[in-house]
């Protein structure tokens, strides 16, 4: 389809509704869409029609890291980090290494390991200003997640806590900063939404592998392709492949 073609065409009748039903200057549904009410809100309106979350749901928040979620964060080789700045402008970043990475130094703490990467350095930017972090932790293969939030406390090379952290001699030389995630809120999510998306069905893997649907990065911008690349182990990992037995990360014990 052609440009103007597509500019002639009518928006549906379900997007045009949601376009003129939400603000940006406050938030608020200011026109009536279905069941969302003049002046009202999604939340209200869903908590109205649905009550309270079962029981053993609100029993699964828990205050502190219990052995089952401090296991899944040892296990866990990929942590995306949410954060915001001061004025609630979000990011989510991904992190990845060899398994247990990220230290899970007692019930309430998690030390989260920082290395070079793009230097936009957003997260350290929004930490600046807000310290709020949520984390969502993967193990491959498994549909289950498990779900960190807290306040982060950014740590640099030169802090007298750094040397009381649990990294071997050549994570000291490669991490460049860290956080200090400090735990309000730490739960198991089921594997629903794994097992809706068929996110670890080997054959699309295996598929997807061979014959990307993608390509690696998109076309180089205006600017040139300023990507960064590792040619060195990051976080225990290099070129997607664990290193060695020896130079792995160990979680902390």
């Amino acid at each position: 389809m052609s440009t103007d073609e597509n500019a002639t065409q009518p928006r549906p009748a379900a997007t045009e509704a949601v376009a003129t039903a939400v603000t940006q200057t406050t938030g608020a549904v200011v026109k009536t869409t279905g069941a969302v009410t003049a002046g009202g809100s999604v939340l209200s309106e869903l908590t109205g029609q649905w009550g309270r979350p079962l029981a053993r749901v609100e029993a699964k928040l828990s205050p502190v890291l219990h052995p089952w979620l401090r296991r899944f964060v040892e296990l866990s080789p990929y942590v995306v980090v949410a954060s915001s700045d001061g004025n609630g402008r979000c990011t989510a970043s991904p992190r990845g290494g060899a398994p247990g990475f990220v230290r899970v130094l007692d019930e309430r703490t998690l030390f989260l390991p920082e290395e070079s990467g793009n230097r936009l350095l957003q997260t350290l930017r929004n930490l600046e200003r807000s310290p709020a972090v949520g984390l969502l932790f993967l193990v491959p293969g498994m549909p289950e997640t498990a779900r960190v939030n807290g306040r982060a406390e950014p740590l640099a090379r030169n802090d007298p806590r750094w040397d009381a952290l649990p990294l071997d001699e050549e994570e000291r030389g490669r991490v460049a900063w860290g956080s200090l995630v400090h735990v309000e809120e730490a739960y198991y999510h089921c594997g629903r939404a794994s097992r809706f998306a068929d996110l670890w069905d080997t054959g699309r893997i295996d598929r997807n592998q061979a014959d990307p649907p993608l390509s690696k990065r998109p076309p180089a911008t205006t600017g040139g392709d300023r990507h960064v690349r590792h040619s060195r182990p990051v976080h225990g990992v290099l070129g997607g492949e664990p290193v060695p037995e020896a130079g792995a990360v160990r979680p902390a014990r």
